[in-house]
């Protein structure tokens, strides 16, 4: 809803019905359970202070009162979408606060106290628009980093393109670990409390292994053969050609072509006058062939990591800028979870030549945007902050 829309009709409930009526029928997912069955409207709030001429309405479902708010407002009264666009794209480019702030107004801790209120949001519910979308597929791995001077660690999940976990944990052993993919886990039986999914890419670490079988019950766990690549190819220097013939077993269509692949690898490196640490990783390439080969039995499956990596990269590259973490846990959680939720809903760069059938990774992944202006569409997207599939 732009500022137009609620100037005309937002004072007057008959038209206000009008125009929730059809939004309620094709968008359930946005609204409480049971607002289809009936809701009321139970008058203006009153104006806000930090916002004047604004005013929220009383929603009520079932006898529980909600806020009704438009979509060019944010939560707690902070601004409107026109306002705070060009400051939370920046910051979604992990530009630093006081360079936001220098730019577009205000001091640096407002800007930081936006991606604490997005972190408030369900990352997984605010992303994934139905069960249906729910992916499939996933990789998971940890960031190691510094926080308040001592390590900390981000236990990470990425599908489609998407961030759809993030929790801040100053341990990774089974138990710390379970705690924060929990948080993941949590969020996606929201959306859908029957959710399976079928494989995760995972790094060899046992603990992350055995919490996500904890986690997500039936779960194949796959192995990222670009780990096993990057070791060998660190110690090989510029053998091109191993590099190449490496990378062309992984690049095999079928188990059988993947077994023959490495076997004429594995001859072929018989010829070669090679380093003892090379022939080392080599020999740990051949021995996880049975883990590599699972991969083949679920297509669409990522037989790397290259999907929880990058989005692992971006903040890596933001807490690097920054020196590390500084605040406490959940503050400190709350705004990495901030900016997964904005690079997830953050416009594709334009292409030259190239029209997007997507506006941004959160798009393609539900097929299709609730609104065409990317601010507007997180804003209905983080209605009831995303925890309104079973509520």
């Amino acid at each position: 809803m732009t500022q137009d829309i609620y100037n005309r009709l937002w004072r007057d409930p008959q038209k206000l019905r009008e125009h929730l009526d059809p939004i309620i029928k094709q968008l359930p997912e946005i609204f409480p359970k049971g607002t289809s069955q009936g809701y009321q409207l139970h008058g203006l709030l009153p104006e806000s202070k930090k916002m004047p001429g604004i005013q929220l309405r009383q929603f009520r479902v079932d006898g529980v009162a909600y806020s009704l708010r438009p979509s060019f407002v944010f939560a707690y009264m902070t601004g409107t979408v026109d306002e705070l666009e060009d400051g939370l794209f920046l910051l979604s480019m992990r530009n630093p606060a006081w360079v936001v702030a220098r730019v577009c107004g205000k001091d640096p801790m407002f800007w930081h106290r936006h991606l604490e209120r997005m972190g408030r949001n369900s990352l997984l519910g605010t992303t994934v628009r139905s069960a249906d979308a729910l992916p499939q597929h996933g990789a998971a791995d940890e960031h190691h980093l510094k926080w308040c001077g001592e390590k900390g660690y981000l236990a990470m999940i990425a599908a489609g393109g998407c961030t759809l976990g993030a929790a801040l944990t100053d341990s990774v052993d089974e138990e710390h670990l379970t705690e924060a993919y929990g948080v993941c886990r949590a969020e996606a039986a929201d959306v859908d409390p029957n959710w399976k999914l079928q494989t995760m890419n995972l790094d060899g670490f046992g603990a992350t292994r055995n919490a996500i079988k904890k986690l997500f019950s039936g779960v194949t766990m796959l192995l990222c053969f670009l780990h096993g690549f990057l070791k060998i190819r660190d110690r090989s220097g510029k053998d091109r050609e191993l590099h190449h013939r490496v990378w062309r077993v992984y690049w095999s269509k079928t188990k059988q072509q993947f077994s023959r692949r490495l076997g004429a690898l594995k001859r072929w490196v018989k010829t070669r006058d090679m380093k003892p640490s090379v022939l080392e990783y080599l020999k740990k390439l051949y021995s996880k062939k049975a883990e590599y080969l699972k991969s083949y039995d679920h297509p669409g499956a990522y037989r790397t990591s290259n999907q929880i990596d990058r989005p692992m990269n971006r903040v890596h590259r933001l807490l690097y800028s920054s020196r590390g973490l500084h605040g406490h846990q959940v503050s400190s959680e709350r705004r990495l979870r901030g900016l997964c939720l904005l690079e997830n809903y953050r416009p594709f760069a334009r292409r030259s030549g190239e029209t997007r059938p997507y506006q941004c990774p959160a798009d393609r992944l539900n097929q299709g945007a609730y609104d065409d202006h990317w601010l507007h569409n997180l804003q209905i997207a983080a209605s009831l902050q995303g925890f309104h599939h079973n509520t």
